[in-house]
């Protein structure tokens, strides 16, 4: 066995493995569902076109079986009109057989032979040209027989029962087998000024009969004529002789009464065999034509075609078989190695990815999940660092636990110094100092009052003035229902600061500074104003967007304010600066109203 060939052999079995567990492999799935919509189509198909090719079969065999009988049928009746004819010539004819058969000639006489020659002369006349005629007789009540063709009939014949019926018979009548054998005869009455003097009997082969319905459509086929009696007309040689219809196995067929339709078709069983049954009756004979056809010679084509359609069947779905699986292994691929990389991530190992080249949904997948992965990683790692910036902030903390208490020991020391040697202004500055330092390392809530806030901003105020003398000014205009509400930690401190040190510049004249803090619309509003060389439009957005706060008291700069305030209470809120070059500059920013009952 061949490598390629155990190859295949391998992943024939890996596949069959995989129908078994349906439920888990999607390649059983598309395999399975395919295979069951592809056969139940094809078997639709294939049972619709049997069904259709069968009734076709039947519905022509129908066709043709009743074309045959009706064609025979009528053969036969221009033959019987021929006869009908000749018949009327005959009992017409006055001088020929009218009064030949009542003449008293002795037949042994002279005149009697030449009045017999005459009549069978002109009998003879009649049938010179029709080969379906065997023999024309004229046969009198009286005991006188004149013959044409044929045997001789004898006086003996006026004693057999048919004659007894066809000279009783009020019109005319075809009887069968008589007056010999193998033949059958049509009777009339001669009759004379309304009496009944005779009878003409006109003969034609049987044969002949039998080459006209002699209609085979299918090896089996059987073929039953009867006369309105019951009478057996024709019958298939290798059937069972029957004298009647009605004592036949085919009496169901039978009736007394003309039917409604001269041609009608059913499904009969003779014999414990299954036959289609196709009646045909004379209107002008009377006579009953039966044709039936073995359902199973009727339904051999049909039987080929069906095995046929079965091999192709068959051929179908094994190719359908070999379609499915190599189109649910091409499908399934790639979601396999999707999910190998996806199992290989599970088990840890991050840089796994999917190479699937694909513009299809599974192309989509693999290029997401990539992206995915590539995002974890990104994030993971400034998870990393966060955590480890958490870490270093951690261990900053835990040193300021320790430096807060002991700068607040020291300072208050000094202070104390300070008051001892009465040093008022050290005392002051110093006092100021320690309540900066315990508001901005003590105090651990985000959120405080406006007064709390304005208490920071005072004692801030107090040590800048220490530092400018009396250049700067400071207002605070505050209205004192909103000094209970709520606003962030050290939004008003940086920017104030902004102002001293960048409101001054390189001008010598004193800074006023106002601080108006106000209620607008269930909002509070700041608003910081001085009196300073003011600003650009370039060194407003560089006051906005840079982060550099060297200078600033606490590491807290305007960019900071702006992005807490943002952050906390939503992009419509902010600051905004407004500034005039040489003459002002105001800062201002609105947040909710929020009491201290309200929910932070």
């Amino acid at each position: 066995m061949s490598k390629q060939t155990r190859t295949n052999l391998t992943e024939f079995l890996k596949f069959i493995k995989s129908l078994l567990h349906y439920s888990s492999s999607i390649q059983a799935k598309i395999f399975i569902t395919f295979s069951i919509i592809v056969l139940l189509s094809i078997a639709a198909i294939s049972v619709t076109t049997y069904l259709n090719f069968s009734r076709t079969i039947e519905k022509n065999a129908i066709i043709y079986v009743s074309d045959s009988v009706k064609h025979a049928n009528d053969n036969f009746e221009l033959i019987l009109e021929d006869i009908q004819k000749i018949s009327t010539v005959i009992v017409t004819n006055k001088p020929n057989v009218i009064d030949a058969i009542t003449s008293s000639n002795d037949p042994v006489s002279l005149e009697g032979f030449r009045e017999k020659q005459e009549t069978e002369n002109f009998l003879l006349s009649l049938i010179a040209y029709k080969a379906s005629i065997s023999r024309i007789a004229i046969i009198g009540l009286n005991g006188k027989i004149f013959n044409t063709g044929g045997s001789l009939i004898f006086n003996s014949i006026l004693d057999q029962p048919w004659f007894e019926s066809a000279s009783s018979s009020k019109d005319k009548q075809i009887l069968i087998d008589a007056p010999a054998v193998g033949s059958v005869s049509f009777t009339r009455i001669i009759r004379q000024n309304n009496r009944p003097v005779g009878v003409v009997i006109i003969d034609f082969d049987k044969i002949t009969i039998e080459q006209m319905f002699a209609i085979n459509p299918v090896e089996g086929s059987l073929l039953y004529v009867a006369d309105p009696l019951g009478n057996f007309i024709f019958q298939p040689e290798h059937a069972q002789m029957q004298t009647t219809l009605q004592n036949s196995p085919l009496s169901p067929f039978y009736t007394s009464v003309e039917p409604l339709t001269s041609l009608s078709s059913s499904v009969f069983d003779l014999n414990n065999h299954r036959y289609l049954a196709v009646r045909y009756h004379s209107n002008i004979t009377g006579w009953l034509t039966l044709g039936l056809i073995p359902y199973n010679a009727l339904l051999k084509d049909a039987s080929r075609v069906r095995s046929q359609i079965g091999q192709i069947v068959a051929l179908v779905i094994f190719a359908v078989l070999l379609v499915s699986i190599a189109l649910s292994r091409q499908i399934t691929k790639n979601i396999k190695h999707l999910s190998f990389t996806m199992k290989k991530v599970r088990e840890g190992n991050l840089h796994a990815r999917p190479h699937v080249v694909s513009k299809d949904e599974i192309g989509g997948l693999s290029e997401g999940f990539n992206l995915m992965m590539n995002n974890i990683t990104t994030l993971m790692k400034e998870i990393k660092i966060q955590e480890q910036g958490k870490r270093e902030a951690e261990l900053y903390a835990l040193q300021a636990q320790i430096r807060p208490h002991f700068i607040y020991n020291t300072l208050g020391t000094i202070k104390n110094l300070a008051r001892m040697q009465n040093v008022k202004n050290v005392e002051e500055l110093l006092g100021s100092f320690i309540e900066l330092l315990r508001m901005t390392l003590g105090h651990t809530k985000e959120i405080i009052t406006i007064r709390e806030e304005l208490d920071y901003l005072k004692s801030y105020i107090h040590i800048q003035k220490y530092k400018y003398l009396d250049r700067i000014t400071v207002i605070l205009l505050a209205e004192d229902d909103i000094l209970e509400c709520q606003t962030l930690k050290l939004v008003l401190q940086p920017i104030l600061e902004n102002a001293m040190i960048h409101a001054l510049g390189q001008s010598d004249k004193n800074l006023f500074i106002t601080v108006r803090i106000y209620s607008e619309l269930n909002r509070v509003k700041f608003e910081v104003t001085d009196n300073g060389i003011g600003m650009t439009p370039e060194q407003i957005d560089r006051v906005l967007e840079s982060s550099e706060h060297d200078e600033s008291f606490n590491g807290i700069g305007m960019k900071n304010v702006n992005e807490r305030i943002r952050r906390t209470f939503g992009n419509e809120y902010g600051i905004a600066i407004f500034s005039e070059v040489g003459m002002y500059t105001t800062v201002e920013f609105t947040i909710p109203e929020m009491r201290i009952s309200s929910k932070t």
